[in-house]
């Protein structure tokens, strides 16, 4: 089983995601809305996948991102990386965002327009 942290105050983007992660055989998703509760109690060892609303009003997605890699790395026997995500309604600058987090690749972004089937794909080639 696949297990995928949704973190969105998009609460009618990130439900649709959930439901469409929980409909599909191996995967199981946890969906929390405040992105300061989902850093308290983060625990990257949990989680196979982080999905991260990239506009957020309570901090942006690159913060949390930030603030969950330091976590994790405090924590004994988590993958040197854990994998994550952002979703965006914005068309996405690849270039800026390389410049910001050059370890993330042009597959950590996904848009919140696509259709489900393009969805689970991408998620599956981000777990697989």
């Amino acid at each position: 089983m696949k297990n995928i942290l949704i973190i969105d105050d998009d609460v009618k983007t990130s439900s649709k995601y959930k439901k469409w992660l929980d409909d599909q055989e191996g995967f199981n998703s946890t969906l929390i809305k405040d992105p300061e509760l989902a850093e308290q109690n983060f625990k990257p060892t949990d989680y196979d996948l982080v999905l991260i609303g990239f506009k957020m009003s309570i901090m942006d997605g690159f913060s949390l991102y930030d603030k969950l890699h330091e976590i994790a790395k405090k924590v004994e026997h988590t993958p040197k990386e854990f994998r994550v995500c952002f979703m965006t309604s914005s068309v996405i600058n690849y270039k800026l965002l390389a410049e910001i987090h050059p370890e993330l690749g042009e597959e950590c972004y996904v848009s919140k327009e696509v259709p489900r089937e393009v969805f689970i794909k991408h998620i599956n080639s981000l777990i697989s």
